[in-house]
Parts: structure tokens; C-alpha cells; sequence
């Protein structure tokens, strides 16, 4: 009897664990460790990472200001952000091909 309820309760584990690993897209691991990397960036530099593209002033070899140093790690940030929710929604589509694009440019700002 112990051995048939042990055997119960290890398919129905593995149904649990394949029921969630179909509601995972097709790039869920690539975004979950995209965000863990976040996590682990926002923790050891706080006070920004992350690239963004050139400014029209850096092109015209102005100096940069606090100011706009601040802004330019904010704006990083926000667009490896907003990437990585793009590829999320990608992944909830089943769209593996640009899901893997998404995370492939949050990976790149986050790392040029």
C-alpha cells in the first residue's frame, strides 16, 4: 500500500512539473536568467549599468554633466527593461524566434 501511494504521489509531481513547464514559452529560461543578472547588477552597482546609444552631444565631443550621466543610466536601464517585458510578452505568444531576438538586445545593452 505505502509503495502504490509513493508511486501516486510521484507521477503526480511529474504531471505538476510538465504542466509548468508547458505554460513556459519557448525562451522562459533565457528571460529568467536575464533577470536574474539584472538582479545580481542592480545589487553590486547601484549606481547604474547598462548602455545606451550615443547622445547627439557626445557626437558634437561635448562634455557630459552629472545630470545627464544620471539620465543616460536611467534611460539604459529602462530599455534593457523594456526589452526584456517585450520578450516576456514574445514568450507568452509562443514566438521563440523574436522572443530569443528580444533577450539577445537586453543582453547586449546590459553587455556591448
Amino acid at each position: 500500500m505505502k509503495g502504490s501511494i509513493a508511486t501516486i504521489l510521484v507521477i503526480a509531481a511529474a504531471s505538476i512539473l510538465s504542466i509548468a513547464a508547458a505554460d513556459a514559452g519557448p525562451c522562459a529560461q533565457d528571460i529568467a536568467q536575464l533577470q536574474q543578472i539584472l538582479r545580481q547588477q542592480e545589487i553590486s552597482r547601484p549606481d547604474g549599468f547598462g548602455t545606451a546609444p550615443q547622445s547627439i552631444d557626445a557626437q558634437l565631443e561635448h562634455q557630459p554633466t552629472p545630470q545627464s550621466v544620471e539620465r543616460a543610466k536611467k534611460s539604459a536601464q529602462a530599455s534593457i527593461s523594456a526589452a526584456l517585458n517585450h520578450a516576456e510578452t514574445l514568450d507568452s505568444e509562443g514566438k521563440a524566434t523574436e522572443c530569443q531576438s528580444a533577450v539577445a538586445t537586453a543582453r547586449l545593452m546590459l553587455n556591448p
